[in-house]
């Protein structure tokens, strides 16, 4: 699977929480945001199975 780099510009607060949240799970913030990505849409596929 290839990637794409790109800037994502957060409010000081979630970058905080992202990076405890990222600690607490074992993962650099960078893969806590790909796997909120991910399960997000994981869960928004089988919301909606005829869109996408």
């Amino acid at each position: 699977m290839s990637q794409i780099n790109f800037n994502l510009r957060l409010p000081e607060e979630i970058n905080e929480d992202l990076i405890k949240i990222a600690e607490k799970e074992g993962r650099s913030k960078n893969k806590q945001i790909e796997y909120i990505l991910k399960e997000y849409i994981e869960k928004y596929k089988k919301e909606n199975k005829n869109e996408t």
